[in-house]
């Protein structure tokens, strides 16, 4: 038997096993909103649903374009900068990455009739422009010594029951439920065949003895971003109702590259097949574009008090993935098939599929203290065991494949219910103070904490009658619970879970013209 037969076996697995690279944690990361936008409507935690006049404003309800008088240009650039402190088995490590983005760039123009009214149609409003909502820039290093389980041990119990053959394409057939970093690891010698057990079934070795120890290391870095370019219309009835939609076109990146390095410990005794250390290394490109709609209204029963509602459809996203994993490995001694101490096998596809993000609600209130202050409170919720993927081809593996991730997407993930809240003071005419809270709650069933978002922000900002300048900052932290590899087999204990606790401070300025 050859095992580099196994790459051309990676080449024709590519239709099937580049599957399995979308999960639930795909949906999260296309769907939770990060409003980013401009530095006021940061600063106040995002709690514009009722306010508008701002052009964040119209990316959480279209209806906020129908409260400008005038008509405006708003440029906005931050810079972000992410710290993370990882807890791997009671060892401590930090990170941090910097960026910088363009929150947002966009116009409104306000048409009145030519006579002034006060009832029926009082003003048109048209917007075009850019808002980033998510930010994906993310670094972390995590790290532990002699551990008791190891990442072979992953390997060899998912290639439980598996015949040898399989990994020389003689059951094309099961490809389907193959996966082929386990076929990278038999590939490089990194588990082999030992025998069948008491049921018959074939049994693979890592030879990895009771009692020894590895050292792990992993580091994981992520960039990218997703924004839209929106087409919005509104009209101000009567000073009371305002309504509002928009048309959305979506665009995402998203990068990660992740690298994993277990070393066997050189204060043990080794097998004489036994790894010195081995390397998992994978590369994941992004790339995607959508298309949503949104409506919105608002409601002046008072004349300080302003209540709004919106509804955002999904976005219904065509994405294209690229990706790779490397495996290589270093023994001790030569591995007696190949007279080589190194091997190394890698596997690259790529992949195009359509998904769709939940669907979401918000509603709004603020109330307007005279020419004094100003507060805001927002509540949006998202179903997000309602996301879903869709196949772009009529490949019946593929339709079955994405049906069962599907299931798996609505068992566990959750409704999240997600409060904004910001509060303005003028100083005087020309000064403004800000400040505001949001608390995002975590989208998965079961694990109450990961990923719910929590952010405090403050900001000033200057205005008179021709142009302003706003500053922002907010401060956004959340948790992150991760595993390096795991099993189904309790048998052999269960795999250490790094801790990440991520943080992120964004310093936003925007710069805004009246005309």
């Amino acid at each position: 038997m050859t095992r580099y037969k196994l790459l051309t076996a990676i080449v024709l697995f590519f239709a099937t096993i580049s599957l399995s690279a979308q999960n639930y944690e795909d949906i999260i990361r296309y769907s939770q909103p990060n409003y980013m936008g401009t530095a006021r409507s940061m600063a106040m935690g995002g709690a514009f649903g009722s306010l508008g006049g701002d052009f964040s404003a119209l990316g959480i309800n279209p209806a906020g374009i129908a409260v400008y008088r005038i008509s405006e240009f708003t440029f906005t650039p931050s810079l972000i900068f992410n710290s993370t402190e990882s807890n791997f088995e009671g060892n401590m490590m930090k990170d941090n990455k910097t960026s910088f983005s363009l929150n947002q760039v966009g116009y409104v123009g306000t048409y009145r009739p030519m006579r002034e009214v006060s009832k029926g149609v009082v003003s048109t409003h048209f917007g075009v422009g850019y808002n980033r909502n998510n930010n994906f820039n993310y670094k972390s290093m995590a790290s532990s010594f002699e551990l008791g389980t190891s990442m072979t041990d992953m390997f060899r119990t998912n290639a439980y029951g598996l015949d040898p053959g399989f990994f020389d394409e003689e059951y094309p057939n099961e490809w389907d439920v193959y996966d082929y970093k386990t076929g990278l690891a038999y590939g490089t010698f990194l588990i082999d065949k030992d025998g069948t057990d008491g049921d018959g079934k074939q049994t693979y070795s890592s030879f990895l003895e009771t009692g020894d120890v590895v050292d792990q290391n992993r580091l994981i870095e992520k960039n990218g971003y997703a924004g839209e370019l929106s087409l919005t219309g509104g009209v101000n009835i009567s000073h009371i109702l305002l309504l509002g939609a928009s048309l959305n076109f979506h665009s995402l990146n998203y990068e990660q590259r992740s690298y994993y390095l277990e070393q066997f410990s050189n204060s043990n005794p080794y097998n004489e097949r036994t790894f010195k250390h081995f390397s998992v290394e994978d590369r994941l490109n992004v790339s995607g574009n959508g298309i949503s709609l949104k409506l919105g209204a608002i409601v002046k029963p008072l004349e300080n008090l302003r209540i709004g509602a919106a509804y955002h459809s999904p976005t219904w996203y065509k994405i294209e993935e690229d990706y790779e994993t490397i495996l290589n490995v270093d023994f001790f001694n030569p591995v007696p098939e190949i007279n080589n101490d190194k091997t190394g096998l890698n596997y690259v596809g790529e992949y195009d599929y359509q998904l769709n993000t939940p669907e979401k609600l918000i509603g709004s209130i603020s109330y307007i203290i005279g020419k004094k202050a100003i507060l805001s409170v927002d509540y949006e919720h998202i179903n997000y065991g309602s996301g879903k993927f869709k196949s772009s081809s009529n490949n019946i593996n593929e339709i079955n494949d994405f049906n069962f991730k599907n299931n798996d997407i609505k068992r566990v993930l959750t409704s999240s219910n997600n409060i904004r809240a910001g509060v303005e003071f003028r100083l005087n005419d020309y000064f403004s103070l800000r400040g505001g809270y949001s608390l995002q709650g975590s989208p998965y069933n079961k694990a109450p904490k990961d990923f719910e978002i929590t952010s405090v922000s403050g900001g000033l900002g200057y205005r008179n009658k021709n142009y302003f300048i706003d500053l922002a900052y907010r401060n956004s932290s959340y948790d992150i619970n991760y595993y390096n590899y795991f099993w189904t087999d309790s048998s052999i204990g269960t795999p250490p879970q790094t801790k990440v606790e991520s943080t992120d401070h964004y310093a936003t300025l925007t710069l805004g013209w009246k005309f």
